[in-house]
């Protein structure tokens, strides 16, 4: 059996020794070998559908929604309206063809006959926009709105992205861009804290890496397995709770088309990955491996790191067809990271002392969505997560951990063409612990929560939906109900009105929950309303918003100090309470000018709050009033090139300075960024293979993020991100060609 196995991976041996070389892969390397043995053996039985999508001008309908009747199985045209949809059916089957902007279409199939590309042609709804679409405080980046704005590709291929989902949203309308020193998606005037991620229906616990104070962490997620994305600015859904000011929804891939393998390798680390399609399920797997210490020894750094960031991680998803109804997913990763820094004391800015950091992450989630009947669907969903920090902090150990087992179960029915019914509810168990020296501290949550939200549609020019929220907190011993509410009002052919309002609420920071405080839940109100336009592959969007917090929490009689590791925090209530307010803007144009798609965002936000152990009413020192992102994408099918090109600029953020005085009332310099990237794309043989370079500040602009003081406040020094200039370049190798568009 070993010298069959050994037989079947000889291909990939020298790419895999370099990987298997690191302590974690070593332990886990059966695994690896055993996913290419899968994937070296396809018998799959399924037939392949295809099809061009066009409207009556002979136009092609890029991103409609293709399924097949009764079943599970879907997939959306590409940019030019084709579309391949892989299936295990057989006999007369039935094509469900739908875009916002058009009236449905069907197409009668029988899979495994039908050789040829079929056409279908839609025809144009004018009367409607899509049955009118609640989007006040969403956009959406989803497979089934022809209305999206964006897709999960477009804001991943950015040049200013560098390849992270999170990083990628700083260039949204309504996010604030940290400039590289904090951790986090900061949206409308809230804090890191205040913004929640969903990975199929479960609460992701640590979204980002480890942090470390001063250094801006990625995201965990891999970009390669999300197919759609929700992303709430504020007044979303009653089926989520526990954010004040927004939720990232993320969706994962469904069945792989085709059986593949593919490798990237960069300055930074080597990444694996494959996929086994078989009848009625699929296997995919992932493993990588990230060591900075190259990448840094060519590119110069505004910080000391001691142990350069490494990293080593496997994942693997299970998906599954239950019959022609029902769609089971399953997936598991594991992520082992250290890196050691110098970081500024946050009793004294002016000395450095090592911050030596070693994480462990091992997550799993599952979710099952069935179709009970045409107008009745159950989704369920259940996740548990462990993370695990040892950081020796000068001479002081440094230990904190986390655990979180959750469940979901919602039903929706829809009671007729005109009215939705979505019910459900979740139980979250988490625990917390953490050891600072001989201050040690941890605290175990249950929440319970139910909800109900009705989309009601009386109107082809009129969509309602109404939710309410309920909570309930063992921890706390209290509960809450929190009533939300949404509405779009059609004003035209391509255009709408949205309003959205409610009521969100949030338990407090895990860092006085550590010290034994036992705060009431904080709470917001959302006030929102909006305006979309988007018609002929051209996008315009403003929002304007207000939001009124109330029940933050506030450290009364304790001194101000910015260090957010203190513990001496005096008396804590529910005092604290501020407002954020202002507007987004949004254009994005991909036809204006042949292969350039373009993208506009601007946000202004005014926000005071007081909070924490702040000594007045202030703008927190992770806002900027002005955030502008320009950005551009060329793809030349001549020259094999995509380039995409971004500007990114952010107004002045407060800093603290002991001698001024207004609290917070001094601002660092503006923020600019411009960044570049270029992907060459080519085929050798059966590989295909693209090769990029991506250049971040390319001006070499000497950003400064604010200052820090000394004690006595007679020093200052400035807050740098972790680099000016850098260089990044790999490549990415697949034996199975992906569609250019998704560059």
């Amino acid at each position: 059996m070993s010298l069959f196995l050994a037989k079947k991976a000889s291909d990939f041996f020298l790419t895999m020794q370099f990987v298997l070389q690191t302590t974690l892969i070593k332990k886990y390397g059966v695994f690896v070998f055993l996913a290419i043995f899968f994937l070296s053996n396809n018998t799959s039985a399924q037939s392949i559908i295809k099809g061009k999508i066009s409207d009556e001008h002979h136009l092609p309908v890029p991103y409609a929604s293709v399924s097949v009747k009764n079943s599970v199985d879907g997939t959306t045209s590409d940019s030019t309206g084709f579309f391949s949809l892989p299936t295990s059916l057989t006999g007369d089957q039935l094509l469900i063809v739908t875009a916002v902007g058009y009236q449905p279409g069907t197409y009668p199939v029988i899979p495994g006959r039908n050789s040829d590309t079929i056409k279908i042609v839609l025809k144009s709804n004018t009367r409607q926009l899509g049955g009118v679409v609640i989007t006040a405080g969403t956009i959406e980046a989803t497979d089934d709105r022809l209305l999206t704005i964006v897709k999960p590709v477009d804001i991943l291929s950015n040049a200013s992205s560098q390849g992270d989902i999170i990083g990628a949203f700083q260039n949204m309308p309504g996010v604030q861009r940290n400039g590289g020193d904090q951790t986090g998606l900061f949206v409308r005037g809230g804090d890191a804290t205040e913004t929640m991620a969903i990975l199929d229906g479960t609460t992701v616990q640590n979204p980002f890496f480890s942090s470390v104070p001063g250094v801006g962490q990625r995201s965990r997620f891999n970009p390669f397995q999300i197919k759609g994305m929700a992303f709430s600015t504020g007044g979303y859904s009653a089926r989520y709770g526990q954010a004040l000011s927004s939720v990232l929804d993320l969706q994962t891939t469904d069945l792989p088309d085709k059986t593949n393998v593919s490798l990237g390798t960069n300055i930074a680390g080597l990444m694996l990955s494959g996929a086994k399609r078989m009848e009625n399920s699929g296997l995919e797997f992932a493993a990588n491996y990230t060591n900075f210490g190259p990448y840094y020894s060519l590119a110069k750094t505004n910080y000391d790191f001691f142990k350069k960031p490494e990293s080593a991680g496997l994942s693997a998803r299970w998906i599954a067809k239950t019959g022609n109804k029902g769609l089971f997913k399953f997936s598991a990763a594991y992520n082992a990271s250290n890196s050691g820094t110098n970081v500024p004391d946050p009793n004294d800015n002016s000395k450095l002392i090592p911050f030596d950091l070693h994480n462990i992450n091992l997550s799993f989630n599952a979710s099952f969505k069935y179709h009970i009947s045409d107008r009745l669907k159950l989704f369920t969903a259940a996740g548990f997560s462990n993370n695990s920090d040892h950081i020796l902090w000068g001479d002081t150990t440094f230990t904190r951990g986390d655990r979180r087992l959750q469940g979901r179960v919602e039903l929706s029915y829809i009671a007729s063409n005109y009215l939705k019914i979505t019910t459900g509810g979740e139980v979250q168990h988490y625990y917390y612990r953490q050891q600072f020296d001989t201050l040690a501290g941890n605290f175990t949550e249950t929440l319970l929560a139910g909800f109900a939200e009705a989309e009601y549609q009386p109107f082809l020019w009129l969509a309602i939906k109404p939710g309410l929220r309920s909570e309930y907190s063992e921890l706390l011993k209290r509960s809450n109900i929190a009533p939300r509410l949404a509405l779009a009002l059609r004003t035209g052919d391509g255009s709408q009105f949205g309003l959205a309002s409610g009521l969100f609420y949030q338990t407090a920071p895990t860092q006085y929950l550590l010290l034994g405080y036992r705060p009431s839940f904080e709470q917001v109100v959302h006030y929102l309303v909006n305006y979309e336009w988007i018609q002929n592959n051209r996008s315009f969007r403003i929002e304007g918003y207000y939001k009124n917090y109330a029940q933050l929490v506030r450290e009364q009689g304790a001194a101000y100090t910015p260090n957010p590791y203190r513990t001496d925090l005096g008396m804590v209530d529910n005092s604290g309470h501020g407002y954020a307010k202002g507007f987004d803007l949004f254009w994005r144009d991909k036809a204006s000018v042949k292969n350039i798609d373009y993208w506009i965002t601007y946000s202004y936000v005014d926000t005071k709050r007081l909070y924490q152990n702040y000594m007045a009413m202030a703008t927190p020192d992770f806002i900027s009033t002005n955030n502008l992102n320009l950005i551009v994408k060329y793809y030349s099918e001549k020259l094999h090139t995509a380039i995409s090109a971004a500007y990114n600029y952010a107004s002045g953020r407060p800093y603290y300075n002991p001698s001024s005085a207004v609290f917070l009332g001094d601002h660092s310099p503006a923020y600019q960024n411009v960044s570049f990237k270029v992907s060459y794309l080519v085929t050798f043989g059966k590989v295909f293979s693209a090769f990029y370079v991506n250049f971040d500040n390319l001006t070499n602009y000497k950003n400064v993020l604010g200052y820090r003081y000394s004690a006595d406040g007679q020093q200052k020094s400035p807050i740098l991100p972790p680099q000016y200039f850098s260089t990044f370049f790999g490549v990415y190798l697949s034996i199975s060609q992906f569609k250019k568009d998704e560059l």
